[in-house]
């Protein structure tokens, strides 16, 4: 099962934010992957809220092989463009078909990572983000939504752990229409009770 990686690094302390060579070495890492493991046709995204933050979306045709990739010989070889200016924060994987099923041609990708309380919460969370899933699509066309709950954690809460990315015009556009339904919709004013915790930000590509 093809799955997409969502990893988020941080720019060192002592690198500025807009020195080239940390997209310079992203690149890098993704072409020796495609030579030498697998080609991800990763993504990169800087974070607009805190532009330390990068986020790197690529595919793998399973968990497996991101798994082998990462205890293999050559790992440290291939990551090392990266490493001294960028450190990693955390990594998720769900599952995806194709990376064309990602909003990647929006001016503005968000990212939300949602873990979800257990038991009766996260059914009502799926009750509750399911009766708008149809407005959120029609909101965020023609980019649309990708979504998925995480398979990386064995069964140690990986079924609470929502990942949702969306693709906007502009942030202020995914903020107006989240305070719009919470302003209308009571149940979705309090959909965020049932969450254990939510990180969001707001991206946009590198390579534009």
């Amino acid at each position: 099962m093809p799955v997409l990686e969502v990893l988020q690094l941080k720019i060192k302390p002592d690198i500025s934010l807009l020195d080239p060579a940390i997209l310079t070495s992203l690149q890098a890492v993704r072409t020796s992957l495609a030579e030498k493991i697998h080609p991800t046709h990763s993504r990169f995204y800087q974070s607009i809220e805190d532009p330390s933050l990068i986020y790197v979306l690529g595919l793998w045709t399973s968990l497996s092989q991101h798994q082998d990739f990462l205890s293999s010989a050559v790992r440290a070889e291939i990551l090392a463009p990266q490493e001294h200016l960028l450190d990693f924060s955390w990594c998720v994987h769900i599952p995806l078909g194709k990376m064309e099923d990602l909003p990647l041609d929006a001016p503005v990708v968000a990212i939300a990572r949602i873990k979800v309380k257990s038991e009766q919460h996260l059914r009502l969370h799926n009750e509750i983000a399911g009766r708008y899933r149809r407005v959120l699509e029609e909101r965020t066309s023609p980019f649309g939504v990708a979504d998925g709950w995480r398979i990386d954690l064995d069964g140690r809460g990986a079924e609470n752990e929502n990942l949702i990315i969306t693709g906007w015009e502009k942030k202020e556009d995914r903020l107006a229409f989240e305070a719009g339904l919470r302003e209308k919709f009571e149940d979705y004013r309090g959909l965020r009770d049932h969450w254990e915790s939510v990180e969001a930000s707001h991206t946009r590509d590198m390579e534009k």
